[in-house]
């Protein structure tokens, strides 16, 4: 009796329920396809150490994603826990028992849960799928060890959202059997506190305003704070910006109310009076809303931002090719090239020292970095001095970039016996030192991924005869493969993520908003039956969401723009890649605007005869 009974309430309320299930599904699916790219036991093995970095970026976004689903999943029942308190009252008031109903609440529970996960899973396969076909081209990897189908990420996707929906089901029904049943009957008729001491609201407003500047210096001046930066900047912002909804918000809407040219105008008072009512009540999901939507917005545009300077990251380093004694099937492939500049220095290397004859300089310079900065350029350099011992921890800005410039021909296939000390000297002397000579040939091209191919063919040649398999090596085109990685990785998490936050937060928003308008029925009633039109409510339901929308939407936009200030150190100019990210948000961020009033008005409006 009570499954039917269950499964027919699941029927008549399919709409409210299909706005909870969707943003579960969306968060199942990402959950099930970040666990899938980073369990990938045998593409893994395979593709150490290329691939290793993208998992531990996508694991960190699977547990991320599952944290804030709880949050998002504790509000979304909350709400539908609200829209049926009546009901239930009414079922008690004609004999039915508490637990009985605690059943009927369980299979509704359960019932969403299952659904959600099913069609989550089978979601998540086909963006696995695609996912991983995109990444396997992208970092140019063999794709034929990829699986979209893990078992692993299956399990662990149905383990984890299983124990989360349980756990719900349990928060529930405890709220239910303490609630007693004239409170269920008559839920919609309790007013919510309010709570106005002027010394206290100081004192938040104060406090809040004081941490998020600290929090906002500290991510401006992180390049000196380090890791210790990003700590502080979370234990400030974090609280400050729950305070500033606290404190300022109601105070701003206080004020905006007492302004009686502005706010004595048909209706506006009313709308001022709503959200006078529902600030306060409302200060915790702002602030969360805030938040979390700084974060997932930061994900997606630093995302887009790494993959944007991915190709600038190829300028830091100062030669395309360093081959060591090239054979000829590399030569080959390498007068293939669209080569700008091609030069070959000859070396011997004598215990932790590197000789260089001083003619290979008179021909051809030394490319050296433009200054000591992490994204400095290189520029020529032929004032290199003739008996002059470079090295590692030598005095002077002048000397590290010179040895940088040397360091720049090392031998990328071999890390082993890695000359600390270089030396110029005349002919003469070099001739004279008992070691063989190297043959280093250089190349500078004038489009480097025009002819990546090319690239990946010397690189194969080239471990080929140093006998390496995955092992790591300094080459440009390893470090091609690692930023592209780590760029696609970190784009696709950032995008990943940042859909399924705001998804889920915009509807943790929604559903606190609608949780409140079961309250509010009575007073659109009221103004109804005084001969205020309908659209005159319609418009003041519109301004009061909107207020509540826009208020943590713009926090966390500042959020964002300074935030992107800890990344100067990584991209020299973040901001250049925000409009995308920030236009997408605005979009979908509005849809879910649009969709609260439509189901605020559906629930206080008056119903036409």
């Amino acid at each position: 009796m009570m499954r039917k009974l269950a499964l027919t309430s699941v029927k008549k309320r399919w709409r409210d329920y299909l706005v909870l299930m969707m943003g579960l599904i969306i968060a199942i699916s990402i959950f099930y396809m970040f666990q899938t790219l980073s369990l990938n036991t045998n593409f893994l093995e395979k593709n150490i150490p290329t691939v290793s970095m993208v998992a531990i970026v996508f694991q960190l976004g699977a547990f991320l994603l599952g944290m804030i689903t709880i949050v998002y999943i504790f509000y979304a029942n909350s709400f539908l826990l609200s829209m049926r308190r009546k009901e239930y009252g009414m079922y008690m008031m004609l004999g039915a028992k508490k637990k009985k109903i605690s059943q009927m609440m369980a299979i509704e529970t359960l019932f969403i849960g299952f659904i959600a996960m099913v069609t989550g899973v089978l979601t998540g396969m086909l963006l696995a799928k695609g996912m991983g076909g995109y990444l396997t081209r992208v970092i140019d990897l063999p794709s034929n060890t990829y699986e979209f189908f893990v078992p692993k990420a299956v399990l662990v996707t149905l383990i984890f959202f299983t124990v989360l929906f349980f756990l719900t089901t349990v928060v529930n029904i405890s709220k239910l059997t303490k609630t007693k049943t004239i409170d269920l009957l008559y839920a919609d008729h309790q007013s919510e506190k309010l709570n106005r001491k002027p010394v206290v609201t100081f004192v938040q407003i104060l406090v809040s305003l004081v941490l998020i500047g600290i929090g906002y210096a500290t991510m401006v001046h992180i390049a000196q704070l380090n890791i210790i930066g990003v700590f502080l900047a979370i234990i400030t912002i974090t609280p400050g910006t729950f305070l500033f909804f606290q404190g300022l918000l109601p105070t701003l809407v206080k004020w905006v109310k007492g302004n009686r040219s502005f706010s004595h105008k048909p209706i506006r008072i009313f709308t001022l009076s709503q959200l006078s009512f529902k600030a306060s009540s409302l200060a915790r999901v702002l602030g969360l809303v805030a938040m979390l939507l700084a974060l997932s917005l930061g994900a997606v545009t630093v995302g887009v931002a790494f993959k944007g300077f991915s190709g600038d990251l190829l300028d830091r380093t100062a030669q395309d090719v360093v081959s060591y004694n090239p054979t000829k099937a590399i030569e080959t492939t390498a007068q293939q090239l669209a080569v700008k500049n091609k030069t070959v220095y000859h070396s011997k290397t004598v215990g932790d020292t590197q000789y260089f004859e001083a003619s290979n300089f008179k021909s051809a310079p030394l490319y050296i970095p433009e200054t000591t900065e992490f994204d400095a350029k290189y520029m020529p350099y032929t004032a290199v001095k003739v008996n002059h011992l470079y090295q590692f921890g030598g005095k002077g800005k002048l000397n590290q970039r010179i040895v940088e410039g040397f360091r720049q021909l090392a031998n990328p296939y071999q890390d082993r016996n890695v000359a600390l000390k270089f030396k110029v000297v005349d002919e003469g002397s070099f001739n004279q030192l008992e070691a063989p000579v190297d043959k280093i040939l250089t190349l500078q091209v004038k489009d480097y991924q025009a002819d990546i191919d090319l690239f990946k063919k010397i690189d194969n040649l080239e471990k080929k005869r140093h006998h390496l398999d995955f092992e790591f090596n300094s080459s440009k085109y390893e470090m091609y493969q690692q930023v592209t990685a780590l760029a696609a990785g970190f784009m696709f998490m950032g995008f990943f993520l940042g859909v399924a936050f705001l998804a889920m937060l915009a509807s943790s928003l929604m559903f606190k908003i609608l949780t409140g308008a079961y309250q509010d029925i009575k007073r659109y009633d009221m103004l109804h039956k005084i001969g205020v039109s309908q659209k005159l409510l319609v418009r003041s339901i519109q301004k009061e969401i909107l207020v509540l929308f826009i208020a943590p939407a713009i926090l966390g936009i500042v959020h964002v723009l300074v935030g992107l200030q800890m990344f100067k150190i990584f991209i020299p100019n973040p901001y250049q890649y925000i409009a995308l990210p920030f236009v997408l948000y605005g979009v979908v961020y509005f849809l879910y605007y649009g969709l609260t009033v439509t189901l605020y008005k559906g629930i206080v409006l008056p119903k036409k005869n």
